[in-house]
């Protein structure tokens, strides 16, 4: 069932883009802010591209190329976060994930490469390569969908180093030693579909309840993997280490049959 928790698109966009410690209402609240820079080099590109400039070109690619290396330091991030931003009272912009970075980096070598193709007398090519990067940051602009970020995901997926969640039957022994089962989900979810034994704690009152997980073991889930993934990276990132993510809601119903 849907429901105003659960992640939109371009929420689990972000999500795939590295943004994985934000709440829903978090992810809203950036989504506007996230396509400023985006936009910005986008439009940087372009003009190079119909006035023929190397010289932008090169510029816009050291922006990236700058960016991947300095999570906080992408110079358009810094004039939203201390200027634009104020324009429309919105919140300020967290340093970029590796994700992000690495698709900034990217577009960095591929202006390069269309800069470089300009240099060589060839405008043709230059406009193949400048093209595809316009179409893929159109992409990112509209829909926050990376394709850099979806294809590192499928090969940490192939390693089996993405978002993986506890194992099965350690989560049965934990469970078995007092581990108390977390409902990350929305209240009404919880009611439809509670797992005997769980409690809710619904991702989006997360902040308020951080007391509560300190008194044992937790073992966290929602309907997918995703919410319970990210009510992980917040507990941890405060310190909180006897929290697991189980993932999905079957895996719940598994462990407590």
């Amino acid at each position: 069932m849907s429901t105003e928790h659960e992640l939109s698109f371009q929420q689990r966009s972000l999500f795939q883009q590295g943004y994985q410690r934000f709440s829903p209402k978090e992810l809203r609240q950036l989504e506007w802010g996230l396509r400023f820079t985006p936009t910005v080099c986008s439009l940087i590109t372009l003009v190079a591209l119909i006035y023929g400039s190397s010289t932008l070109l090169f510029i816009v690619a050291g922006l990236g190329i700058w960016a991947f290396f300095f999570p906080a330091g992408h110079p358009m991030d810094f004039i939203y976060n201390y200027g634009v931003r104020f324009l429309f009272g919105a919140v300020k912009l967290p340093e970029n994930p590796f994700q992000r970075r690495l698709a900034c980096l990217a577009a960095g070598i591929m202006n390069v490469i269309a800069a470089t193709l300009l240099l060589a007398n060839l405008p043709y090519w230059a406009w193949v390569v400048g093209g595809m990067l316009l179409a893929l940051q159109a992409i990112v602009i509209f829909t926050h969908f990376c394709t850099l970020s979806w294809m590192y995901e499928g090969v940490m997926r192939l390693f089996g180093k993405w978002h993986k969640p506890v194992e099965i039957g350690l989560a049965k022994n934990l469970l078995s030693q007092g581990a108390i089962l977390v409902d990350v989900r929305s209240r009404n979810e919880f009611a439809d579909d509670a797992v005997p034994g769980a409690i809710n704690m619904p991702l989006e009152e997360l902040d308020g309840l951080v007391e509560q997980f300190k008194q044992g073991v937790c073992l966290l889930y929602c309907n997918s993997g995703t919410r319970s993934h990210i009510a992980h990276q917040k507990l941890n990132a405060i310190g909180l280490e006897k929290i697991y993510n189980l993932g999905a809601l079957h895996r719940a119903q598994e462990i407590s049959a």
